[in-house]
């Protein structure tokens, strides 16, 4: 199968896409819970989750213009998805846009670079995963800043 570079935007938009219809149907059910807000480290999981599916799906390559594609379109998704479940809380849509797109290219660039530098084959299956908790607890310094 071809590698094919916009498979992270999809698959980010998938993950994206059932989290904000649990939190969705989360808000309809039960009115009063605490459900978690879409803040920097919430965006940051969310986007991790998409390039570890990605990493198991095939291959795993750095190349700019793909990374500068999948950061825009990362963006979008991260304003449009929230924006049309109703999760955005007050915030304007640029706002989650512009968070949306910094957070998953940074994150996409760390992580396809952590993933070239470790490159442990069939001997550590769970490197992928293991890479992207590590990059997920780094960025919990990011916690309030939206």
């Amino acid at each position: 199968m071809k590698h094919d570079p916009l498979k992270r935007s999809a698959l980010l938009a998938a993950v994206v896409g059932v989290a904000c219809l649990g939190l969705s149907l989360a808000k309809a059910l039960a009115p009063m819970a605490i459900l978690p807000t879409l803040d920097l480290p919430l965006t940051l999981g969310l986007s991790l989750i998409a390039l570890t599916l990605d990493a198991y799906w095939g291959r795993h390559e750095l190349s700019w213009p793909a990374l500068l594609v999948n950061a825009v379109l990362g963006g979008a998704v991260f304003a449009l998805l929230p924006w049309c479940a109703g999760l955005t809380q007050g915030r304007p849509i640029w706002t989650l846009g512009l968070a949306g797109a910094a957070v998953f290219g940074v994150s996409a660039l760390l992580y396809t670079a952590a993933l070239e530098r470790i490159a442990t084959g069939p001997k550590a299956p769970l490197a992928p995963t293991g890479t992207a908790l590590m990059l997920y607890l780094a960025g919990q310094c990011l916690s309030g800043l939206l």
